[in-house]
């Protein structure tokens, strides 16, 4: 059995079990704040877990596309540029949705309150947007090809 089967079915195994706990593991009700007037919420006693599996997968993703990207580009440059050209465009997608992203305040369901952290707000608009734009890329992608099959 090759290592990175080996590796996919360990990271498989410890996400399942972190899910499991996130999803089963009980939790309790919050407050927002300190305040006696405070709404409560439900959090997952293993939220913070969750939390941190989810930021360790993507640091590893990051890290084996970029290491993958420099290793085929040293392999072979030339046919590596495609590459390129795609990295290009998804830049290219993010920085429209940043463009487009918006910090406004927004006010809190069921309360008078108002989120003003400004950086998850433009990060959650970008998020927003860059799957908007993916979206519409994938179905233009999808009919350009389907025109391009019948006319041959």
């Amino acid at each position: 059995m090759k290592l990175s089967k080996i590796i996919l079915y360990i990271l498989i195994v410890i996400s399942a079990v972190v899910m499991g706990l996130f999803y089963f593991g009980g939790g309790s009700d919050q407050a927002l704040t300190a305040t006696a007037d405070a709404d409560l919420f439900y959090v997952p006693n293993y939220t913070s877990l969750a939390i941190n599996l989810a930021g360790v997968l993507l640091f590893i993703a990051v890290v084996a596309a970029i290491v993958s990207a420099i290793w085929g580009f040293l392999q072979a440059p030339k046919q590596s540029m495609k590459s390129l050209v795609g990295i290009g465009l998804l830049a290219a997608v993010l920085l429209g949705a940043y463009l487009l992203s918006d910090a406004t305040p927004v006010k809190l369901a069921g309360s008078e309150k108002l989120f003003t952290d400004e950086f998850r707000l433009r990060l959650a608009d970008v998020c927003l947007w860059s799957t908007w734009f993916l979206l519409f890329i994938t179905l233009v992608s999808i009919v350009i090809s389907y025109v391009i099959k019948l006319t041959k």
